[in-house]
C-alpha cells in the first residue's frame, strides 16, 4: 500500500511541473492560437491594468526641521513604504544580493518568468522526500502572487499555478528587470504587518533599507516564507537559524565573499525600538499640522482608510528636535514638581510649552500637554485661558506707541513715574459671570507696594498691578480702546473684553496668540505668521514649500467705542488694523521685559548663558500660571493650569514664576547649554535715549534687596 501511495504522489507532482511547463510552452510558442485575450478568458485572469496602475497605499511621515521621523500614518495591517529606484542600488545593496541568492540566482540573467533548472531540481527533491521540501517560484511569480487577490493566493491548484505562469510571463514582457525587482522588494511581506523591505529594515533595525548590513539582510531574506517564525523579535533563535542559512546560501551563489560571509555569521542580531518611539512623537503638534494639512491643502488624515493618509505624503515641519525633547521634559517636570508641593490638595493640571523662531515665526515646539493618549486637547492652541499680569505688556506698548505718535519726547519712556493710587470702579462688568459689579485692583503685596508712584520700568519689572490699570484707563473706569487695538496689532485675534480687568488679563488668550504677540517685540516690532508646515509631498513631487518669510501687515478688523460730541455718548466705529508696532516701541518693551529677569519676578532666569526677557502671569485665585519671553533667537511661553474649561486655583503661591516658569527655564538651560552667549540688538542713539535710567529707578531696585524672586502679581 505504501509503496502504490509513494507512486501515486510522485505522479502527481510529475503533472504538476508537466502541465505547468506545458502551459508556458503555450503561452510562448503558440501565441498565434492561444493570445493573452483568450488565456484571460480560459482562466478568468484579471485585467493587466491592475499590474501597469498598480499604486499600494504607502505610510505617510511627519519630519522634524532636521529630518528626524515625528510620526507615521500606516493603513492598518499594512505597513509600507516603497522604495524608488533613486533609494538602493539593486545589483549590489546587501539586501538585494542576498534577497537574489535566496530566492531568484539567475532573476537577471534569464529572459523566462520561470527558472526550469530550480523547477526540476524542486521537484527531485520532492520527489525524494515525498514531500514539498523546495520550491521552485521565482521572482516574478512570488510578485504575481503577492498581487494576486487573497482568495487566489490561498488556492493550491493547478489553475492558480497558471494564472500565476501565465502573469509572470506578461510582467517580463511589460516590464524591465529592475522594475519588476523593485516592485517585490516593495511588495514582500516581513510580518508585524509590515510590507517591503524598506518598512521591514525600519522596524526591525531603524535604518534605511540601503544601508542595512549582509548580516541585517539576511535576517530579513530569512524571514520571506515564514515571517512569523522567523521573526527577529519574537523568535531571535530561529531568526538567527533563518539567517546563517541564506548568507550561507549567498555565498554559494557567489553574491558575498567568504569574508563577508564569516564576518556576518560572528555578528549578533541587534534589533531596534527606536524607529517605533520616533513614530509617536510631538503628538499635539502633529494633531495641530494635520488640522493645517486638511483645513488649507484638502490633504485628509481621518480615521477613514479611503483618504490621503495612506499615499505616502511626507510632511516636514518647523519642529526642532531637541527643543521639542526639552519641552516636553519641562512640562512632565513642572506637573511633577507642582504635585509634589500640593500633595492631596494638587488638581488634576494640565500644563504647555510652545516656541517660536525669531525672524521666521516657525514654531520649534509646541507641547500642548503632558500625555495626549490620557487628554488629546491641545493646550497650547485651543484653550483660551486669562492671562494675567503677562498681558500687561500689551497695555504698557500701547501707551508707549501713543506717546511717539503724539509727537512727545521719548527720553525716559521707561522711567516715566506712574501712579499706584486706590482705584475704585463700579459697573464693571465680571468677565466669568458677566455681571456688573464693583472693582477694586490691589497689588499682591500691599506694604511692600505702598508708594504713591513708580516708574513704568519698575512697576513692569514687580509685575505692580494699580500703575498698569491706570495706564489702560479711559475715562470713568474704560478701557483704553488702543488696548485692544494693539493686541489685534499684535497678532492676538482673540476678542479683548472692553472693560478695564482686561488690562490685568482678564480675557481669554491661546498660548500661541500670547506667545506671537511677545515675538513682535523680539523681531523689531514686525509680526511674522506663525507657521508649523515648512514643506508637503507626495509619490508625484512637492506639494507646498515654504519659501519666505514676509511680515505680516493686515491684521484684520476691529470695532471700537468712541466718544461722541460733548463726550456724552458713544458710537462704534469699525477701523482697519495694520500688524505691527514701532522699532522704538518694540526695543523699549525688550528692556523692560529684560528687567523682568534682571531684578523682577523671573529673577531666576537671570543666570542662564543667553539674556532672556520675560514677564510672569498669574490670574485670580491662583487659576492659571504663565511665563512669557523670548531669547535673541526664540520667543516662547510656558502655561499652567486646570485642564480645558477647569477653573479650580492650583493652590496658595501658585504663580507664574513658581509653577511656569521652571518649564522655560529647563527649556533654555538645555537648549543653551552649548552657546555662546549673543545680544539683543545694536541699540540707536535715539533708542538708548528711551531707555535712559534715572536715580529714582535706582532707589527702587535698592529698597527690594533681599525680597523673594518669585512673588508675581496676580490679577485680584
Amino acid at each position: 500500500m505504501k509503496r502504490i501511495l509513494r507512486w501515486i504522489w510522485r505522479l502527481f507532482l510529475i503533472s504538476t511541473v508537466l502541465s505547468a511547463l506545458g502551459g508556458v510552452f503555450l503561452y510562448f510558442f503558440w501565441p498565434w492560437v492561444f493570445s493573452w485575450q483568450i488565456w484571460t478568458h480560459v482562466l478568468g485572469l484579471p485585467s493587466f491594468s491592475k499590474f501597469e496602475e498598480y499604486k499600494p497605499y504607502q505610510t505617510s511621515y511627519f519630519f522634524t526641521r532636521g529630518g528626524e521621523i515625528l510620526s507615521c500614518v500606516a493603513k492598518p495591517e499594512e505597513w509600507r513604504d516603497a522604495l524608488s529606484g533613486g533609494d538602493i542600488d539593486l545589483k549590489n545593496a546587501p539586501i538585494a544580493r542576498t534577497i537574489l541568492a535566496v530566492e531568484d540566482r539567475r532573476f537577471y540573467e534569464r529572459d523566462l518568468a520561470i527558472d526550469l533548472r530550480a523547477i526540476a531540481r524542486a521537484a527531485y527533491e520532492d520527489v525524494k522526500e515525498l514531500k514539498i521540501v523546495e520550491g521552485g517560484s521565482t521572482i516574478p511569480q512570488q510578485l504575481v502572487k503577492q498581487l494576486l487577490s487573497s482568495e487566489e493566493r490561498g488556492s493550491r491548484s493547478v489553475r492558480r499555478k497558471l494564472k500565476e505562469l501565465v502573469l509572470a510571463s506578461r510582467l517580463i514582457q511589460k516590464f524591465s528587470k529592475d522594475e519588476i525587482f523593485l516592485l517585490y522588494l516593495n511588495e514582500v511581506p516581513f510580518g508585524h504587518q509590515r510590507i517591503g523591505v524598506e518598512a521591514a529594515s525600519r522596524l526591525y533595525f531603524n535604518k534605511r533599507a540601503g544601508e542595512l548590513s549582509y548580516a541585517e539582510a539576511a535576517v530579513l531574506a530569512g524571514m520571506i516564507h515564514a515571517p512569523a517564525r522567523f521573526s527577529p523579535i519574537k523568535h531571535p533563535d530561529m531568526a538567527k537559524a533563518g539567517r546563517d542559512s541564506a548568507l550561507k546560501k549567498a555565498f554559494t551563489e557567489g553574491m558575498i565573499s567568504e569574508s563577508d560571509l564569516n564576518s556576518a555569521l560572528a555578528e549578533e542580531i541587534v534589533t531596534s525600538n527606536e524607529f517605533s518611539k520616533s513614530c509617536s512623537r510631538a503628538p499635539h503638534a502633529i494633531d495641530y499640522a494635520r488640522e493645517i494639512l486638511k483645513n488649507e491643502f484638502g490633504i485628509y488624515f481621518d480615521d477613514e482608510w479611503q483618504n490621503d493618509a495612506w499615499r505616502g505624503i511626507k510632511v516636514r515641519l518647523t519642529l526642532d528636535s531637541e527643543l521639542q525633547t526639552f519641552g516636553e521634559e519641562g512640562v512632565r517636570l513642572a506637573l511633577e514638581a507642582y504635585r509634589a508641593k500640593y500633595g492631596e490638595s494638587a488638581i488634576d493640571a494640565e500644563a504647555a510649552f510652545l516656541a517660536i523662531e525669531n525672524g521666521t515665526g516657525a514654531i520649534l515646539a509646541m507641547v500642548g500637554g503632558n500625555d495626549f493618549s490620557r487628554r488629546k486637547f491641545n493646550s497650547a492652541v485651543r484653550a483660551k485661558r486669562q492671562t494675567g499680569s503677562a498681558f500687561k505688556p500689551v497695555v504698557y506698548v500701547s501707551k508707549f506707541e501713543q506717546e511717539l505718535a503724539e509727537g512727545k519726547p521719548y527720553d525716559n519712556l521707561l522711567d516715566q513715574q506712574i501712579t499706584n493710587a486706590y482705584i475704585s470702579c463700579k459697573n464693571v462688568k465680571d468677565p466669568k459671570t458677566g455681571q456688573w459689579t464693583y472693582w477694586t485692583p490691589r497689588n499682591f503685596d500691599e506694604r511692600k507696594f505702598n508708594a504713591g508712584s513708580y516708574t513704568r520700568r519698575f512697576a513692569i519689572a514687580q509685575s505692580i498691578n494699580r500703575p498698569a490699570v491706570w495706564t489702560a484707563q479711559v475715562g470713568k473706569c474704560g478701557l483704553d480702546p488702543r488696548v485692544r487695538i494693539m493686541a489685534k496689532k499684535l497678532g492676538i485675534e482673540s476678542d479683548i473684553d472692553d472693560h478695564l480687568p482686561s488690562a490685568l488679563g482678564a480675557s481669554g488668550i491661546s498660548l500661541l496668540e500670547l506667545t506671537r504677540a511677545y515675538s513682535v517685540f523680539s523681531n523689531k516690532g514686525i509680526l511674522r505668521p506663525a507657521y508649523i508646515i515648512s514643506e508637503v509631498s507626495g509619490p508625484d513631487g512637492k506639494i507646498y514649500e515654504k519659501s519666505s518669510w514676509e511680515a505680516k501687515r493686515d491684521c484684520g478688523l476691529i470695532t471700537i467705542k468712541v466718544r461722541g460730541a460733548q463726550n456724552k455718548q458713544t458710537k462704534a466705529v469699525t477701523i482697519a488694523v495694520e500688524c505691527g508696532i514701532s522699532e522704538i516701541a518694540a526695543g523699549v518693551m525688550v528692556e523692560a521685559l529684560r528687567g523682568v529677569v534682571k531684578f523682577g519676578t523671573a529673577r531666576s532666569l537671570d543666570s542662564l548663558k543667553q539674556p532672556t526677557a520675560g514677564k510672569t502671569g498669574t490670574t485670580e485665585n491662583y487659576i492659571d500660571a504663565w511665563f512669557m519671553g523670548f531669547t535673541p533667537h526664540i520667543t516662547f511661553g510656558a502655561w499652567v493650569g486646570g485642564p480645558e474649561s477647569y477653573e479650580k486655583p492650583l493652590g496658595d503661591r501658585a504663580t507664574g514664576g513658581s509653577v511656569a516658569l521652571p518649564i522655560a527655564k529647563h527649556v533654555l538651560a538645555n537648549w543653551y547649554k552649548d552657546s555662546e552667549s549673543t545680544p539683543f540688538q545694536e541699540e540707536s542713539e535715539e533708542y538708548m535715549k528711551s531707555l535712559v535710567s534715572p536715580k529714582s529707578f535706582e532707589k527702587e531696585v535698592e529698597s527690594l534687596k533681599g525680597s523673594d524672586p518669585d512673588v508675581e502679581a496676580p490679577q485680584e
